[in-house]
């Protein structure tokens, strides 16, 4: 019988509990920045899509303009993120992220991938490598 989606949601929610966050070096890398898991969503997304415009970053992320603005200024202020001008449209704003949102990023990125390793480590090899080829054919399917 074929697993429901939110049946595979649940396990793969549970995986990620199981393995994240081991030693907290993300979340010390998150401190020390003063940033939260909801700025650093928004930074990632902003990010990915370029520069673009307080609006459409918050539709995308679904937070009210007010929110959106807050977190931006806010980035903004801990040089995370810039606004620029439009060049088709000088009245309007676009943000971007910056070099420092960029090495912020990074960092969490890669602390987030030694966890995850240290939270796989404990399964035997042959394991790991089905677990990473059943990952490589998902995402090569996901958009």
């Amino acid at each position: 019988m074929p697993v429901s989606t939110l049946d595979l949601g649940t396990l793969l929610q549970e995986l990620v509990n199981r393995i994240s966050h081991r030693g907290g070096h993300t979340l010390a890398i998150m401190n020390t920045a003063d940033v939260t898991l909801h700025q650093v969503l928004l930074m990632t997304r902003l990010r990915e899509s370029g520069p673009c415009s307080i609006s459409q970053l918050a539709e995308t992320l679904g937070l009210s303009l007010p929110a959106g603005s807050q977190a931006i200024e806010r980035l903004r202020r801990l040089g995370m993120v810039t606004r620029l001008e439009d060049p088709a449209d000088r009245r309007r704003k676009t943000v971007a992220t910056t070099k420092k949102a960029h090495a912020l990023l990074d960092r969490l990125l890669q602390a987030r991938s030694q966890e995850y390793a240290a939270g796989v480590a404990v399964l035997p090899a042959p394991l790991r490598d089905d677990l990473a080829k059943v990952l490589r054919k998902v995402l090569g399917r996901l958009p």
